[in-house]
């Protein structure tokens, strides 16, 4: 298979990264001037285990469809990384044939600009991508999706860890589009009386009350938590009164830049001189509040790991990156020589350190995968579940649809991703931001 036709089938597929902002799949694929192509097994976020199950329970399959992408970008290496605890999951892939490196259990391993210099010993430039030292990186749920798309079946359902409060915890196969509610009543229902939702990992998620909200292809977990811990407390405070806290209580400790996980990379991103920043206004250096372009948002700068005054660098850097980007500002760096710091191996968050400073370790513990979920109400089906613009919808309300039917394709030329009908039904409403879709009663479905 060429470069192209894989980049095709996977745009009509409409393969996202299965996590974080959803980059569509096919512009990575398009890439020329590869010569390795990295699966990112790591799951360093706390109580997610999707990539876990699917390394172990698919192994054959993704090492398959690894060797595929690879031979299509002309890659002459693919490689998974994972963490070297995920024993299980280690032995299946190099059963099926697939090359593996074992990085340590550290938080942000997962970093894809960490996991690039931990496995290949390369260095992302500052606010590039990983194609410029030669590499393409995907998860293993999105590699499983193009592995999908190249039998050409379009994503039409996601993988989600339920965690924490729950009677029952797990990873169940989800139709996109499912409420949040749908999930926690299949895992039998929340144990915490005053509980907070968390869509994503506890320290790069987001942050609910309500658990009505329609899972995504990016949907990576759904954990409950007490909406009383300093979890919801850090992450749910108002920007404006953190904006100001952040203002008039930072102590210029430099604990934030010490714990940058960037920054020991070799980044020139110093999270206080940002803080700093904030506090005299129109008197800072442009060049430092650029720096935020360059955080991954981590979290480990907020009072969740390192500042003793309880402050979140993080949420401030979230704030400069958009109002920079509104202002037309783009996160440019002038190339340079960038070399890990020799303290980084000495300064790395050991994984259930952190779990235990989060306060989560009552919630560690086995995680099945419980099988496939069955809504038993509409898919509300997002057009904008991926970086880019919305896909424009297709479908009319009245329209009986099979499952994989279209939804909505970007703008010819814009950076965007197709939306699939999960499941067959009926188109209920149609509105800029969704489609609203009545699954048929099962068996019925086309």
């Amino acid at each position: 298979m060429e470069r192209g036709e894989l980049a095709r089938k996977v745009f009509e597929a409409g393969v996202v990264g299965a996590g974080g902002a959803g980059f569509p799949t096919h512009v990575k694929l398009a890439a020329e001037g590869i010569d390795t192509y990295l699966i990112n097994g790591a799951e360093c976020e706390p109580l997610l285990t999707v990539d876990q199950h699917l390394m172990e329970a698919e192994a054959p399959r993704l090492v398959r469809a690894a060797a595929s992408v690879a031979e299509a970008l002309g890659a002459t290496r693919a490689v998974f990384g994972l963490k070297k605890k995920y024993r299980r999951q280690i032995d299946a892939l190099r059963a099926a044939g697939g090359e593996v490196a074992e990085v340590g259990n550290t938080y942000p391993a997962g970093d894809e600009v960490i996991l690039l210099q931990e496995v290949l010993g390369r260095t992302v430039p500052e606010g590039g991508l990983p194609l410029l030292v030669g590499a393409v990186v995907n998860n293993p749920e999105t590699l499983l999706n193009v592995a999908e798309a190249l039998e050409g079946r379009p994503v039409t359902h996601t993988y989600v860890t339920l965690g924490g409060a729950v009677a029952s915890r797990g990873v169940w196969r989800v139709p996109v589009g499912t409420d949040g509610a749908e999930l926690l009543a299949a895992a039998g229902g929340v144990t915490e009386d005053d509980p907070a939702y968390i869509e994503g990992g506890p320290m790069t998620g987001k942050y609910r009350f309500d658990p009505h909200f329609p899972v995504t292809k990016a949907t990576k977990g759904l954990l409950v938590v007490p909406r009383t811990s300093a979890l919801v407390r850090y992450e749910t405070l108002d920007v404006e009164r953190m904006l100001n806290q952040a203002r008039v209580a930072c102590c210029q400790c430099v604990q934030c830049t010490l714990a940058c996980s960037r920054n020991l990379v070799g980044y020139d991103l110093e999270p206080h001189r940002i803080m700093r920043l904030l506090a005299y206004g129109p008197m800072g250096l442009p060049e430092v509040a650029k720096q935020a372009f360059l955080c991954s948002e981590c979290n480990l700068c907020s009072g969740l790991h390192a500042c003793p005054m309880q402050l979140s660098p993080r949420r401030v850097n979230q704030v400069l990156k958009a109002r920079m980007r509104e202002a037309g500002i783009r996160p440019d760096f002038p190339r340079r020589e960038i070399e890990p710091r020799r303290e980084q191996p000495y300064r790395q968050v050991p994984s259930h350190r952190l779990v235990q400073r989060l306060g989560l370790e009552r919630y560690e513990g086995p995680s099945p995968f419980r099988g496939d979920l069955r809504p038993s109400g509409d898919l509300t089906v997002l057009l904008k579940q991926h970086a880019g613009v919305p896909a424009v919808p297709c479908v009319a309300p009245g329209q009986v649809l099979e499952a994989g039917a279209l939804l909505g394709s970007p703008p010819e030329g814009a950076l965007g991703a197709r939306v699939h009908a999960p499941l067959g039904g009926q188109v209920v409403r149609v509105t800029p931001e969704a489609v609203i879709l009545r699954p048929a009663a099962a068996g019925q479905e086309g």
